[in-house]
């Protein structure tokens, strides 16, 4: 069995013969192409090249950037301030709706007052 010999290939030994032939066809459409100009243009007037762009959700809260440890607890601090507040409004806001419950009355419609599928059997 005959094994093939390893090539070693550096930038003074003769590079190999490339194997596939590029066409040259070209798969551009004829109103494809812009100039540099009218790309810069487009950018600097917020026009989109027609291209999918990904944007990012960014939300209302800012998000800050820190130079020193102590503002970074300082603004946790005030973070954990700001969770107990919601925390208590959210909870204060949940009891007035539980009250706001109790106080109706709970009204049975007169058609299933009369039936006796609802009233308690004496038979047990």
């Amino acid at each position: 069995m005959k094994t093939k010999a390893i090539k070693v290939y550096t930038w003074l030994s003769k590079q190999p013969k490339p194997t596939k032939k590029m066409s040259t066809e070209k798969l551009t459409q004829p109103d494809q192409t812009l100039t540099i100009r009218d790309l810069l243009d487009n950018h600097s007037r917020g026009i989109p090249l027609g291209v999918k762009e990904r944007k990012g959700e960014y939300f209302d809260t800012p998000i800050p950037r820190f130079d020193d440890l102590t503002d970074m607890l300082e603004y946790k601090a005030q973070l954990m301030d700001r969770n107990k507040e919601l925390n208590k409004q959210i909870k204060a806001e949940k009891q007035a709706a539980l009250d706001k419950l109790k106080k109706i009355p709970a009204e049975v419609p007169e058609d299933l007052q009369s039936s006796p599928s609802l009233e308690p059997s004496a038979d047990k």
